[in-house]
């Protein structure tokens, strides 16, 4: 079974499972049109907006259509899903992304499929420690710098498990990854 695992972003991280076994992954890093930034407050005053998100979702399901082609034939392509974000453009454009994957992959509705962040995390025991808390506290009193995350614990556990060297900035691949291993481990399951 081949299964392409999809963290959908701005920064598209992804892992192909091979009867589950982790063959490959990556982030796909899309060049989008000059000046948007889903991140800036200055995206919706630019004058291609809002179109310049519609062609930057547009970049990006470009960019996963090639990849499904080069790793194909899949027998699932699963999707993290998204959850409500803090910046309204970063969400509007994470939205713009899922629609033009989905889109894209309408006539093959049995290979599509979404799974949530909490069940992931949940199936692949994505947790802080009891350290990773006691750093937390040390940094919220001011004792200590560098507060331990999710994305954090996401990059730690793929070097562990697949004995990578990602770095923090990797952690949409890591993400990838991880959704990749909780998908085939469910299917495992079942």
């Amino acid at each position: 079974m081949r299964v392409l695992a999809l963290d959908a972003s701005t920064k598209c991280g992804w892992a192909l499972f091979v009867d589950g076994e982790l063959k490959e992954s990556g982030a796909l890093r899309p060049v989008f049109v000059e000046g948007f930034n889903p991140n800036s407050p200055e995206v919706t005053r630019d004058p291609h907006y809002p179109y310049n998100t519609v062609y930057a979702a547009r970049e990006v399901a470009s960019l996963v259509r090639r990849l499904v082609w080069e790793k194909g034939p899949l027998d699932k392509l699963v999707c993290e899903n998204t959850n409500k974000g803090k910046n309204r453009s970063t969400q509007r454009i994470l939205e713009f992304i899922h629609y033009a994957l989905l889109s894209l992959f309408e006539q093959r509705q049995d290979l599509f499929c979404y799974m949530d962040t909490s069940e992931w995390r949940k199936i692949v025991g994505l947790w802080m420690s009891k350290e990773d808390k006691k750093n937390n506290r040390q940094v919220s009193i001011g004792k200590k710098r560098g507060k331990i995350t999710k994305k954090h614990l996401s990059v730690r556990m793929v070097n562990e498990k697949f004995n990578k060297s990602l770095k923090l900035k990797d952690n949409d691949e890591a993400d990838a990854i991880l959704l990749g291993l909780a998908y085939v481990t469910k299917l495992a399951q079942t």
